[in-house]
């Protein structure tokens, strides 16, 4: 990483219009992951303040909104969960610098497993193709909120556990980031900062 921001520096002049090249190289995703209501977007928010990188919403909100509106009671089927990853897939190849993920697949695979059984070959293809990125687990040990998307008030600390598995069984760099808002921005900055 530290290599990528000399090239980006000495490339920024668009020296031989390598620039934009060198940028979306050296981009780093940090991804903002773990199980319902625990402080990912409130956190993905204040990065995106702090750092003014670019930040994408959590796609499956925004989806979800949008049916619900139009037929007052819909009900997420596995077709959504396949379209759900192939917007994250345009959306992601559309970054060219560091950019913070309100989640990602991570999120779309343990949601499949969790509803479904195994995943679709498409995931794990996908999977594949990614980006590189660094993830930013967020521990669930903030008071539950209620909101009608929402399904697991009862079983966080089992979804943490999931997801922190499925991460080290990926091999993915992760940081926990748990305690207040503060706190969990001061440790989600030190580790950008610890890759820097």
């Amino acid at each position: 990483v530290f290599v990528c921001r000399a090239i980006r520096g000495l490339l920024a002049d668009g020296c031989l219009g390598l620039a934009a090249v060198a940028a979306k190289a050296c981009a780093v995703i940090w991804v903002l992951t773990g199980s319902e209501c625990s402080g990912k977007t409130s956190l993905a928010q204040q990065l995106h303040t702090y750092l003014g990188w670019p930040l994408v919403p959590e796609l499956a909100r925004g989806y979800l909104n949008e049916r619900y509106a139009k037929s007052g009671n819909y009900r997420y089927r596995p077709s959504d969960l396949l379209a759900l990853a192939a917007m994250q897939e345009r959306t992601e190849a559309q970054l060219g610098t560091d950019a913070i993920l309100d989640t990602d697949l991570l999120t779309l695979i343990i949601w499949w497993q969790e509803k479904y059984g195994p995943v679709p070959r498409a995931y794990p293809t996908q999977w594949q193709r990614q980006i590189p990125r660094r993830y930013l687990l967020c521990r669930p040990d903030i008071p539950w909120q209620h909101d009608p998307q929402r399904e697991n008030s009862t079983d966080r600390d089992r979804l943490f556990a999931r997801y922190q598995l499925e991460l080290s069984k990926r091999q993915c760099h992760f940081t926990v980031c748990h305690g207040t808002e503060h706190e969990r921005l001061e440790q989600a900055l030190a580790a950008i900062q610890n890759l820097s």
